[in-house]
């Protein structure tokens, strides 16, 4: 009896904390023996381009996950992710947590093309590490949120990795809650994307269901064949960025026929599915487990 009580306190303590954005602690009670972190190494000029690396003890895969963190592009920072980066690094990957700038400092597609410039860095990095890896370099893109949909913006739309001078490999990008059919005018995007080139959605050749205007910021319009793996995850709960995103998204993908696995959590909330990633936060939610059978079943897919 003593230990189911504990049981349930202990759980009554990880919900609590979930509940109330305790990044913080997440990061504090992450595990850290498993890795190094290489903090702050600068990709470009601006005080926010720079990255983290989580480098395992045993590396055992080549390829190079990059976690993109969300906050609707006018909040967040890679110091509060240290348990996204820790989490991944626990699957033998050597990861990466970049900074991007926000907004109102600058608007799209600068969020993106700066997570572009940070990819483009890391053979430098990883050389002047010991690290070694394929060559091209091979990536793994996760994000979640607003990274999420800079994430998808990488993996379909080549333009913003080809302009880097380093070619680079995009094997597959995870999706964790991600608004990929943007609506302009949420109030959580209003002026960010301000300038962009709109176009009716009648215009589009194919309706498989998104609502909103077609436009070079929505991921949905640029899926086509031959583009990586897609891993789409997002809790039922979620009613900052609907799950509808990754319905249309999963449609569009099949209708290109790119493989993606579409998976959902019912009752599971859009902060609580990124702190699934946490050690405590895995008992409430199955998204690292499921992420790291994703990966395994990619590297079958390739060996």
């Amino acid at each position: 009896m003593f230990w189911v009580i504990a049981s349930l306190i202990v759980l009554g303590i990880i919900i609590g904390v979930l509940m109330f954005r305790p990044l913080w602690i997440m990061n504090y009670l992450a595990p850290r023996f498993h890795c190094k972190r290489v903090k702050d190494l600068p990709y470009a000029q601006d005080a926010r381009h720079t990255l983290d690396l989580y480098v395992p003890k045993h590396i055992r895969h080549s390829d190079v996950l990059v976690f993109i963190h969300g906050g609707a592009w006018d909040t967040g920072h890679k110091n509060e992710y240290q348990f996204a980066g820790l989490a991944l690094a626990e699957l033998g990957y050597v990861s990466v947590v970049p900074n991007y700038r926000l907004y109102p400092q600058v608007r799209f597609p600068h969020f993106i093309e700066d997570v572009a410039q940070a990819i483009a860095s890391l053979p430098q990095h990883l050389s002047l590490q010991g690290i070694e890896t394929s060559d091209p370099l091979s990536i793994i893109l996760i994000g979640h949120s607003a990274g999420a949909h800079t994430a998808a913006m990488l993996a379909s739309d080549t333009r913003y990795l080809a302009k880097c001078a380093q070619i680079i490999n995009v094997k597959a990008c995870i999706g964790l809650a991600g608004p990929y059919d943007l609506p302009l005018d949420d109030p959580l995007v209003v002026g960010k994307f301000d300038g962009i080139e709109l176009h009716d959605i009648a215009e589009q050749q194919v309706d498989l269901g998104h609502e909103h205007n077609a436009h070079e910021a929505n991921p949905i319009n640029f899926a086509h064949t031959g583009m990586p793996d897609m891993c789409l995850i997002h809790g039922l709960g979620d009613v900052t960025v609907g799950p509808y995103h990754s319905e249309r998204f999963m449609r569009m993908l099949n209708y290109q026929q790119v493989p993606c696995e579409h998976i959902t959590y019912e009752g599971v909330n859009h902060r609580h599915l990124v702190g699934g990633l946490s050690i405590y936060g895995r008992l409430l939610n199955p998204v690292f487990q499921d992420i790291s059978q994703f990966l395994s079943k990619l590297n079958s897919k390739s060996a």
